[in-house]
């Protein structure tokens, strides 16, 4: 079975606001995968250069890049961090992407362009910017789903947690999310010592509330974020996580093993042993 490796990119694939040589920044609109060692078109926001023209779909595959009219750059080994950059660039100049059509081999490669737009649909996106060990965690608003009761990050102060951001349309964040209601059970001893918030980025509470109802996802918080939060913890892609130690400060950004994040900080604080 062919393994899929789906990240919902939205930055640096999108206008963003921000500025490189006072310049703003654009993209052409689409969100990215990874399948196997290629790196595949997933989604066409819709308004955007990319939904405009038409010369790019779902499933196309992309096998370099360029700007404007310099030589092309090899995207090898499936790797979105070599390719998110150069999308990047200057709102209405060119990118040249080389692709392969859905369905053809390698044969069938072509060229083609496209000036970077404004993408308006995804506008609430962070700069991509990860906070750094020892930062203040932002005190953001969330909306607690079960009953739509309003509290701040800053309500678990005392206690680690582990921040999650997902969405109901987000494929990788499935099953991300589906492991997140282990780790009560595989750590007893976190228990009154860590809270798990799973934060919605979804665009209204309504759509989340059903997803979690429906997957049985009820061993995390569940909370759902605005636009404000997914700027202050500059997420530009899901799902991302953060480790926050009980005063407050980031203890890691996107860690590859989150429990083990977490039972060093239990072990290092309180001298908890976490078996």
């Amino acid at each position: 079975m062919r393994i899929l490796k789906y990240l919902a990119l939205v930055l640096w694939l999108t206008s963003v606001a921000a500025e490189v040589r006072g310049e703003e920044l654009g993209g052409i609109g689409v969100v990215l995968g990874v399948e196997g060692q290629s790196i595949v078109v997933k989604h066409i926001l819709p308004d955007s250069p990319a939904a405009t023209q038409k010369d790019i779909h779902v499933g196309d595959r992309i096998i370099a890049i360029a700007q404007d009219k310099e030589p092309a750059v090899q995207i090898q080994g499936g790797k979105l961090a070599q390719a998110v950059p150069l999308f990047r660039g200057p709102k209405g100049t060119t990118v040249r992407l080389t692709i392969v059509p859905f369905g053809e081999d390698d044969s069938r490669v072509r060229v083609v362009s496209f000036v970077r737009g404004e993408v308006k649909e995804l506008s609430r996106w962070g700069d991509g910017v990860l906070l750094t060990n020892g930062m203040k965690a932002p005190d953001i608003e969330m909306v607690e789903l079960t009953n739509g009761t309003p509290e701040r990050l800053s309500d678990y102060t005392g206690k680690i947690v582990v921040l999650e951001f997902w969405a109901t349309w987000c494929g990788p964040c499935q099953q991300k999310m589906a492991d997140f209601q282990t780790y009560s059970g595989k750590y007893p001893d976190w228990k009154g010592n860590v809270v798990l918030i799973a934060a919605s980025v979804d665009d209204n509470e309504d759509a989340a509330t059903k997803h979690l109802k429906a997957n049985g996802w009820d061993q995390t918080h569940n909370v759902w974020i605005g636009t404000d939060a997914i700027k202050a913890y500059h997420i530009e892609a899901i799902p991302s996580a953060y480790v926050i130690d009980r005063q407050g400060k980031i203890v890691a950004a996107n860690p590859e093993d989150i429990a083990a994040i977490v039972n060093h900080e239990l072990q290092r604080r309180s001298g908890i042993k976490v078996n």
